[in-house]
This record gives structure tokens, sequence and C-alpha cells, in this order.
């Protein structure tokens, strides 16, 4: 291919997009538009378009008060997803089956993806009926164990955006339906260790999750059980649930996670 052909298949604007991200990287801290515009060398105008996408995207954020950008902890996690996903499920793995034996309903492990739960793998429940999906399968998170378990863990700032961009929809009675009424929920689940899923978007499906931690002790992933209400029985919760935080912190610590 030609030096022409080249430029006939060049994107300025992805070119600009990618080289902000990567100066940004090296400043935690955050910069400005026209910092990051002189830095580049890159018309200040262009860098307004490219940083407002980018932040609508959810890769970067701007401080409210100093309007610099940074990079968000969508940026850390896709990393994170790339290199450690494959050891997630390696370490993942042995003690879901370990669960699923022992609760003989179905365990599974996801990850949070905006404001939805993207699961990984399962661990098939050993019942006749018994919970079963895809990965790649999405999960709204306000609504789901898993959901409430990653987000009641995360920094406060992450917290309250992934809140602020949840479109709370009432499903049946039993849903969260407010950001007001979510965020006493998550005080809960910090209180207890692990989240409920009380049939809140499916009639009659149970789930209890907890979250699973990194090195860092950011919670990267959550574990959670499903099964129907007639094996997931209110009674049978707390010993479910405490099952489930133990089995989340032995992954926790395959994973590097000493806290």
């Amino acid at each position: 291919m030609t030096k022409k052909d080249d430029a006939r298949y060049n994107a300025p604007s992805l070119e600009r997009g990618l080289a902000i991200l990567e100066y940004l990287a090296h400043h935690p801290g955050g910069k400005g538009q026209v910092e990051i515009a002189q830095a580049l060398k890159c018309p200040v105008t262009s860098v307004f378009r490219i940083t407002l996408t980018l932040e609508k995207s959810g890769y970067l954020e701007r401080d409210p008060e100093t309007k610099v950008f940074r990079h968000t902890q969508k940026m850390l996690m896709l990393g994170q997803q790339a290199l450690s996903e494959t050891d997630l499920i390696g370490c993942a793995l042995p003690v879901m089956r370990e669960l699923r034996d022992e609760l003989e309903d179905t365990v599974l492990v996801g990850v949070l993806n905006g404001t939805e739960i993207i699961v990984l793998e399962q661990a098939l429940g050993s019942h006749l009926f018994r919970f079963s999906v895809n990965a790649g399968h999405r999960i709204r998170a306000f609504c789901s164990a898993p959901g409430k378990a990653i987000i009641a863990n995360l920094p406060e700032n992450r917290r309250e955006k992934v809140i602020a961009q949840t479109e709370f929809i009432r499903f049946n009675a039993n849903t969260i339906a407010t950001p007001q009424a979510f965020r006493k929920e998550l005080q809960r689940v910090l209180k207890l260790g692990y989240a409920i899923d009380h049939a809140e978007e499916y009639a009659g499906i149970y789930c209890v999750g907890a979250p699973v931690f990194d090195r860092s002790g950011y919670p990267i992933a959550s574990i959670w059980v499903t099964g129907p209400d007639m094996r997931v029985k209110p009674e049978r919760i707390p010993k479910i649930g405490e099952t489930i935080r133990a089995g989340a912190m032995r992954i926790s610590r395959r994973m590097g996670y000493a806290g």
C-alpha cells in the first residue's frame, strides 16, 4: 500500500481522540482543553468536540470546578477486562462449581458495563428446572443482585455516575424504582456484604450475589446464584448470602485482593 493509499484511510478525529486518551493517561490529575490542544498541537475546537464526545461516552470525566478532563474507571475496566478476564474466569470457575454443588442452583459471574451486567460464565444448577443464559447476556444492574453488589462497592463519584445514568423502570411491586430508594438499598448491601434480587424484574426468580475485588480493592465483578422462589426462600437467603459472600472473597483472594 502506498503513502497515498494510507492517507485515504486516515481518520484524523479518531487519531486525535486516541492521542488525547494517551496524553491524559500520563496526567492522572487531569488537563484542560487548552492545555491538551497546546500539548498535542491540535485546534482547540477539535479538542473541544472530541473531549465532549469522550465524556458523553463515559471515557472521560470533567471536574465541575477546575474544568479539567481525566480518565474514568471505564478506561480502567476496559484494560482490566482485556488483561484479566481470562484470569477472572479461571479463578472464579472452580469456586463457582463448588458453590453450585452446595446450593444446587446456577451460579454466574459477570462484570458491570455502564448500567448493565454482562454475564461472563456460569456453572449450571443440578435441578431439572434451572436458570441458564449465554455468555454476553446483559442484565439491568439496578434491579439485579450482581449489579447492586458491584455498584454498592464502587467509589462514590463512580457510583453516583452510574445512578445518574440509570433508567429506573418499575417492573413489579418489588422493583426499586427511584434513585433515593436505590441508594438506601446499596447501604443495606454494604452492611450485609451481599445483595438480593427479590424477583424485581422477573416474577418468581430470586438472586443473591456478592462482589469480587481485584488486588486494589476495586469491585471488578460479581458472582451470584439464581433460582426460583420455591428454592431461594426468604428464610434461606441469609445463609445463601453468607455462602456466596465467602465464595466471592475466595475468588478475590485468588485475584490478589488482601483487604
